[in-house]
């Protein structure tokens, strides 16, 4: 018969209930989602972890913000774990920025299968399945040294009938701010060491032959983690083979996607080319909603109107229209202006270009009332009659005066020099 796997599920950076960035309100079914993804990733991950029956979830970082202080994240907390204590699935969880041990010590007495990690001195923790020993857990700092003689006497001291040396798994620990400058990093002898994703992680770490996985957390929190998002499930069998797999949890996706303009003749073959892009991701069960942020592209001078803030906002719109569905995938577009091209303009021109730009964004905006005032001023009262005015103040709002200005300035700028 053969011997079960290891199965470790390691996930980090939850950030329960903690808000999504870089969005305006939406539908109400879109508001309610974007408010409780966080959560409903975790309570995706609870369920993982007991449909793939793990010998323990590993929790490394950042689980809650304790300047929030939000209840609602500390009961789904406590939900979760509870639900994995009925199956007899041990958690072990290392503290975070967002999460300090003090954070922990602060809650309610949590379950009894919950292991808080906080010191590279504790006791390494032993996993094992009907007195089979499966793993050895070891909370480690840069300047943890786990040498292999040391895990030698650590193994001597298990029962007569375990030969093989375990996987050894580190959980690596947040270090200390005062050490961060002066500590070296050491050597441990691990098989697999699990942290957060972080840009000071190689840092803190120690020096190590096993394989290091850096997980990110299993909601993006803004359009700087974009991508599927999920947990990951570790397999390890009989013979050491090791199995990692990202298991897809999280419910909003962003998305960062780069649209070239070049050859690009109409707006219909434009939304064409984005379209195809938004077909070409990859769809990974339970995602709900995509934001994706587009930046538009061209190697050409030719803009097309597509710096306008009106035509991107009209592009978005219809690209919604297109992809949105209502009771099923969800979609919000955010399409970033065409950037003008410096380039273009002699040297001699592009401070003059600059100063006037910074004039029109400068200017106070113009109301109704003040549009009324320059036409009284300006004694139009008998050339231009009263409703045709109104009908033409109607069509043309002051905004649009204002970006029909800049599209202007800009134009005339570009081809000053080519004339």
């Amino acid at each position: 018969m053969a011997m079960k796997p290891l199965r470790l599920l390691h996930t980090a950076n939850l950030r329960l209930d903690c808000p999504l960035q870089q969005f305006e309100a939406r539908a109400d079914d879109v508001r309610d989602l974007l408010e409780s993804s966080t959560l409903i990733a975790f309570d995706r991950l609870i369920s993982l972890a007991i449909e793939r029956d793990v010998d323990a979830v590993l929790i490394t970082g950042n689980s809650f913000d304790a300047s929030v202080a939000s209840l609602t994240a500390e009961v789904a907390l406590r939900g979760g774990f509870e639900r994995l204590d009925e199956r007899s699935i041990p958690v072990f969880v290392t503290p975070g920025k967002l999460d300090p041990l003090t954070a922990w010590d602060d809650l309610p007495s949590l379950p009894e299968n919950v292991t808080i990690l906080a010191d590279a001195s504790e006791t390494p923790v032993d996993l094992t399945d009907h007195g089979r020993l499966l793993a050895t857990l070891i909370p480690v700092t840069a300047d943890s040294a786990v040498e292999p003689h040391e895990l030698d006497n650590i193994f001597a001291a298990r029962a007569s009938h375990v030969s093989d040396r375990p996987f050894v798994v580190g959980l690596a620990l947040p270090m200390r701010e005062s050490m961060r400058a002066t500590v070296a990093a050491r050597f441990a002898a691990l098989d697999w060491l699990a942290c957060a994703a972080g840009d000071d992680v190689a840092a803190n770490l120690p020096l190590t032959d096993g394989t290091i996985n850096a997980q990110a957390g299993p909601q993006g929190l803004s359009i700087d983690e974009p991508g599927p998002r999920g947990a990951t499930l570790l397999e390890v069998d009989s013979q050491r083979r090791v199995k990692q797999s990202l298991m897809p949890l999280g419910p909003v996706r962003w998305e960062q996607i780069t649209q070239s303009l070049d050859r690009i003749a109409s707006r219909d073959d434009l939304l064409e080319r984005m379209m195809a892009a938004v077909e070409r991701l990859s769809a990974p069960p339970g995602e709900q909603l995509r934001i994706i942020h587009w930046k538009l592209d061209r190697t050409t001078g030719e803009t097309r109107g597509w710096e306008m803030e009106s035509a991107i906002q009209e592009l978005a719109t219809s690209l919604t229209e297109l992809t949105d569905q209502p009771g099923g995938l969800r979609y919000i577009h955010q399409i970033q202006p065409l950037e003008p091209d410096l380039s273009l303009i002699e040297p001699a021109h592009r401070e003059l270009l600059t100063e006037f730009l910074l004039a029109l964004d400068r200017r106070s905006p113009v109301d109704r009332s003040s549009m009324n005032r320059w036409r009284t001023d300006a004694r139009l009262g008998e050339a231009l009659k009263s409703s045709r005015w109104e009908r033409w103040a109607d069509a043309i709002g002051p905004e649009a005066i204002a970006e029909r200005a800049q599209q202007l300035g800009w134009q005339w700028f570009t081809t000053i020099g080519k004339r």
